[in-house]
């Protein structure tokens, strides 16, 4: 699944000479944390919450309220914004995508082609397509096995399931505690999961879990 498929890219952007105060009011507005600073269709910079907060809190306390608002008036996003951006190609992977939001512990990636912004991939984005990919809204049943580790141990729980007519909706592996061994998650469309979990357990497949998700 490539970035490109799942980025936004209706972008929600400001320059760097307008006012910081002008992308606290964005910000607030659309229900964003992470506001792109653009030069064009170049991306130039990052104004999120953090940054705006940092600006805010950086003047002297002993200035008056009035001389406050004034400088915090006079600042721009320029002045305030992240610089050094973490970007991605639209044409990576969307788990790649996700190992660097999770390593660089960072809110967004923005999506630059041939030079160009052209969308923004963030935290929310991944869950929403973590929910999608594990079928977490589609209603049916759960089942969760603990497997040998070993080549055609999959293949064989899926024929089993094709066997009782029944769509997979997802499925997903994991690495077990114990050695050797492998969690299979099965979100199969079905209400009625019993006789495949019985085939499973006969053909010597461990189930651990099962369960009807409405």
């Amino acid at each position: 699944m490539l970035v490109r498929k799942k980025m936004k890219k209706d972008l929600i952007t400001i320059g760097k000479d307008d006012r910081m105060t002008t992308a606290k009011k964005i910000i607030q507005e659309k229900n964003i944390r992470h506001l792109l600073v653009v030069d064009g269709k170049k991306l130039i910079g990052l104004v999120t919450n953090m940054d705006i907060r940092k600006a805010e809190a950086s003047p002297a306390t002993s200035l008056e309220v009035r001389e406050l608002h004034y400088l915090l008036d006079k600042l721009t996003v320029g002045e305030i914004m992240t610089r050094n951006v973490i970007t991605i190609s639209p044409d990576i992977s969307v788990e790649e995508a996700t190992t660097l939001l999770h390593d660089n512990k960072i809110g967004c990636l923005p999506v630059v082609e041939d030079g160009n912004l052209v969308g923004i991939l963030t935290e929310n984005d991944v869950m929403e397509i973590l929910i999608e990919v594990m079928g977490m809204k589609e209603k049916g049943s759960r089942l969760e096995l603990l497997v040998e580790d070993k080549p055609g141990a999959l293949a064989e729980m899926t024929r089993i399931i094709k066997e009782h007519n029944v769509n997979i909706i997802s499925v997903v592996t994991d690495a077990a505690d114990e050695p050797g061994k492998r969690v299979i998650v099965f979100k199969l469309k079905t209400f009625y999961f019993e006789p495949i979990k019985k085939a499973l357990e006969a053909a010597g497949f461990s189930v651990q879990y099962a369960k009807i998700e409405k």
